[in-house]
């Protein structure tokens, strides 16, 4: 299973602001093509993909979506819109999560009320957790566990203490090259390294 991670700092968790946030300043566009990247090929769909959101604009507390592709995870087509339906979907149907519940929505489909670094300290308790950074270990010169886990912001870069707390915890930083790229273009990287080194 390869597992991606994308923090949407500006990310609503709010189901009637998520639309109108793409093509804002939360450039939430930025998770939507992560999301499409990570799971759609030309003419097939990768289920051996699991994806959090993490929504970290919240009036209350963060919420984290998860995609899985092996659950029945049902995506309309490589386009925003569809992939916008799932998000509003979930947002919409889990009105009254509470804090540290964990919803099903749909197959394939969850919704947590929990955020970022209690998601990381769960991940990091079975599997390997790596850290997109352009100071990090080349990705062609590093041996990647199996399963591996890989976090991803949004057009927002991690906060300085969430960084602290990451490198803390034993995460590993790992670069794809030295020019700063968007999530998607990352994710799309990262597939081509495993699909050719299998």
């Amino acid at each position: 299973m390869r597992t991606f991670v994308i923090r949407a700092r500006k990310g609503t968790t709010r189901s009637d602001r998520i639309r109108s946030s793409i093509g804002t300043k939360e450039h939430f566009e930025v998770v939507l093509h992560t999301i499409m990247n990570a799971f759609f090929v030309s003419n097939d769909f990768r289920e051996a993909v699991e994806v959090y959101v993490v929504l970290d604009s919240s009036e209350d507390f963060p919420r984290t979506i998860k995609l899985t592709g092996n659950e029945g995870l049902s995506l309309d087509g490589f386009h925003e819109n569809a992939t916008l339906n799932v998000i509003e979907k979930a947002l919409k149907n889990s009105s009254q999560l509470q804090k540290n519940e964990t919803i099903v929505i749909a197959p394939g489909l969850k919704i947590s009320g929990f955020g970022f670094e209690k998601l990381i300290q769960k991940l990091l308790e079975t599997r390997t957790v790596y850290l997109l950074d352009r100071k990090g270990s080349d990705i062609r010169t590093t041996t990647l566990a199996a399963n591996p886990v890989f976090v991803l912001s949004d057009h927002l870069a991690m906060p300085k203490n969430s960084m602290k707390g990451l490198k803390r915890h034993g995460i590993h930083l790992l670069s794809l090259c030295k020019k700063m790229l968007f999530a998607s273009q990352c994710v799309t990287i990262i597939h081509y390294e495993l699909d050719t080194s299998t």
